[in-house]
Parts: C-alpha cells; sequence; structure tokens
C-alpha cells in the first residue's frame, strides 16, 4: 500500500499555447513537458505512487502508456477546472495513504529534495506549500483615485507545488469545498478555507510554471543535456482484397477493399512503429507483436503504434520530426492528408506540425500501380538526452 501518493495535475481540456496542443504536451528539448514533470516526480524516493489526471480529450491510445511509467497507479480524466481534476485524482488516491502531493504538469524542473521536504513538512505540519519571495517591486492600482501605490513585498511569497497534505485533510477540504460550492485558486486556499493552517517551505526558483511563450524559451535554457539523435526508417506492404475494412494512419477509409494482415493491416502505421523502433534499436513490430499469436489477430495498428511511443517515453526520447508516404493508385491520399495527420498526432500525443504525410502513385507501374497492395515508407527523428538538470536550484 503506498504511503505517499502524487497526484499530477495535467488537464482537463488544457490551455493551449499558440497551438493546437495543451502546454503540458509540448515539447522542451524534445521532450512533451508531462514527461519530464512525470519523471521528476517518479525519481523521487520519497513518493510511492502517482495518480495523474489527463485531458478528457486526449485519445485512450496515448493516455495507455502513462499507466507503464514507474509509480503510476492509475490515469483519471481531468475536469472542467483544476479543481475538478485534483477531485477526481482524489478518488483514486489508495484509502490508506498517508500524505498526498499535488502537483503542476507543467513545473518540470522540481527536484528530488524539494519533494522530500514537502513529504517531511506535511507529516509534521499536516498541510505545507513551497513558495517563493517576491523580488521585483510591487504595485497596488486603486480604481477609484487611478493611482499606483507600493506594497510591502516582504509580506508576500509566489506558491508553487508540489504541495503537500496529510491525506485526511486534504480530503477534508475538498469536501467541505464541494459542499460549499467554493472554488480555490489552489489546493493550499482549500485547506485554510476548511480551517487547517497551512505552513510555507522554501521553494526553488527554478521551479518554474510554464504557461507562456517565454516561459517555455526559458525553460530550454534551463536544461543541462547533451542531445542524442536517433534516426529510423520503417516500411511495409499489403495485400488489397475485398471484405476487409481499409485502415489507414488509424482511420477507417471508404474504399471498396481492405488491406489483408494479421492485424487490421494499417500500412501506414505500421511504417511509422517500425521507423520509431529501428530509432530506438528496439527490434520490429514483428518482435513486439508476434503475428502467430491469437492475442494479436486482429489487433488495432492504433495499439502498436501507441506501444512505440510509449517505449519512446520509456527510453528517454521524443519525437522530433516524422516524414511518412503512402504509395497507392487508390484511395487518393492528398484529400484526407490532413485527417490521417491529425489522427497520427493524437496516437503520438506530437505536435502536428511535425509530422508530413503525402500520397505517390507509381504511374501504373509494380503491385501498387496494378491496384494490388498499398505500401508506406516512414522516417522518424527522436532526440533523447543525457540525464541532466537545471544549472542552478536556488532557495530562500
Amino acid at each position: 500500500m503506498p504511503k505517499v501518493v502524487a497526484i499530477i495535475v495535467a488537464g482537463g481540456a488544457g490551455k493551449r499555447m499558440g497551438g493546437e496542443l495543451p502546454k503540458q504536451f509540448l515539447p522542451l528539448g524534445g521532450r512533451p513537458i508531462l514527461d519530464r514533470t512525470l519523471a521528476a516526480i517518479a525519481s523521487s524516493p520519497a513518493v510511492d505512487g502517482i495518480v495523474l489526471a489527463l485531458p478528457p480529450s486526449l485519445p485512450e491510445e496515448a493516455k495507455t502508456p502513462y499507466l507503464a511509467v514507474t509509480k503510476v497507479l492509475e490515469t483519471v480524466d481531468g475536469g472542467a477546472e483544476r479543481q475538478d481534476s485534483v477531485r477526481n485524482a482524489l478518488a483514486a488516491v489508495p484509502a490508506g495513504t498517508e500524505v498526498i502531493l499535488v502537483h503542476d504538469a507543467v513545473r518540470p524542473f522540481v527536484s528530488a529534495e524539494l519533494v522530500g521536504r514537502c513529504v517531511d513538512m506535511a507529516r509534521v505540519h499536516g498541510a505545507v506549500v513551497p513558495v517563493v519571495p517576491v523580488r521585483e517591486t510591487v504595485k497596488r492600482w486603486d480604481k477609484t483615485e487611478k493611482t499606483l501605490s507600493t506594497v510591502d513585498r516582504s509580506l508576500l511569497f509566489r506558491a508553487q507545488t508540489p504541495q503537500a497534505f496529510r491525506a485526511d485533510i486534504l480530503r477534508a477540504a475538498y469536501e467541505k469545498a464541494s459542499r460549499e460550492e467554493r472554488l480555490g485558486t489552489d489546493d493550499a486556499s482549500l485547506a485554510e478555507a476548511a480551517g487547517f493552517p497551512v505552513v510555507p517551505i522554501p521553494g526553488e526558483e527554478a521551479n518554474i510554471k510554464i504557461t507562456l511563450p517565454e516561459e517555455l524559451r526559458m525553460a530550454g535554457g534551463l536544461l543541462r543535456e547533451e542531445p542524442d539523435f536517433r534516426i529510423g526508417l520503417g516500411g511495409d506492404a499489403h495485400r488489397l482484397i475485398e471484405g476487409r475494412e481499409l485502415w489507414l494512419g488509424g482511420v477507417r477509409i471508404d474504399h471498396d477493399k481492405g488491406l489483408l494482415g494479421h492485424s487490421d493491416g494499417d500500412v501506414l502505421l505500421h511504417a511509422i512503429a517500425d521507423a520509431i523502433y529501428g530509432a530506438l534499436g528496439d527490434r520490429d513490430i514483428g518482435h513486439h507483436f508476434p503475428p502467430d499469436r491469437d492475442e494479436t489477430k486482429g489487433i488495432s495498428s492504433r495499439r502498436i503504434l501507441a506501444h512505440a511511443r510509449e517505449r519512446m517515453a520509456d527510453l528517454g526520447f521524443g519525437l522530433v520530426g516524422l516524414d511518412a508516404v503512402v504509395v497507392c493508385e487508390e484511395p487518393r491520399i492528398a484529400p484526407i492528408a490532413e485527417t490521417l495527420r491529425a489522427s497520427i498526432a493524437g496516437i503520438l500525443s506530437a505536435p502536428a506540425e511535425r509530422i508530413s504525410l503525402k500520397g505517390k502513385t507509381t504511374e501504373g507501374m509494380g503491385f501498387e500501380g496494378r491496384r494490388e497492395g498499398i505500401s508506406a515508407w516512414a522516417v522518424a527523428l527522436l532526440r533523447g538526452s543525457v540525464p541532466g538538470s537545471v544549472d542552478e536550484r536556488g532557495t530562500i
């Protein structure tokens, strides 16, 4: 039974930072911010288990790999507000848990030392929040007089996460907030409103929250890692036959024939998965999903690509770019390219702009030209890193 469980809040719908992906899935040094945050929390010896609140709009294939991450107990759907996401996660925290941490998914630079201090201090005080002092001069705007006045900044602090609580305190605070329909700005504010004293402890200046494009750029400067680029090539071909559905890129295509295969025959996803496996030096689809086993018969190729993404995350790599081509006379790829591209991006939890997809014909030559089958090729560029950390971790 885990004694200390961390809740990582990775969304309800998730705010976008000028793009298609929620900010927690944006790449930082070649890896999604969430993956870095999850690794930072999981690396702390003070944490026994993790409950991860993910956007409900995230495809199931993209959620599944997180369950394979060390210490992750369960994933839950986030809610409309951050508070709703934490409430959903609380329901998944085992009953015997003693201390619960709540951490923002977009704080990837939290140190194991800070996590450990939060846990230790929560055992002593019941509820703690890491804070850093306000170093700039702070002004208050008087709407009536239309003037500024200076605030005594020595009394002000910026709150961070993880915020740590004895489990009974956090549960009681959320129950009271639900009864009174109170919305707090953070978990500590709910504990305060429920009458529990919250004790501040020194936070870390490097424990930044990435919410703006300029903060994402600054976060890149905090990384001290040597990039490890890997490239992989994948290809596949299947015969077209009557009586089968046609699947390409994880999308069912309206066509009079489908691709013959032990799985659903999705040559495009197979080529992409093999390109990723190849870049990782991780054998091929046949190794991970043997065709002579009944449990892999008819398997959705979306699951295969989700597994390749899981292997990427496990080995510390992120997708830099993917270029794929489908070779066939029919169906025409150009009209459906954006749909396929969006599907692939969703399975890989990657920005669509990192994925290129195009269709080619052979002008009547070969099995593709004779409309006997479809082939696909893909090249994947991955970026990993030699494990490193931030340059400095200032504390107060």
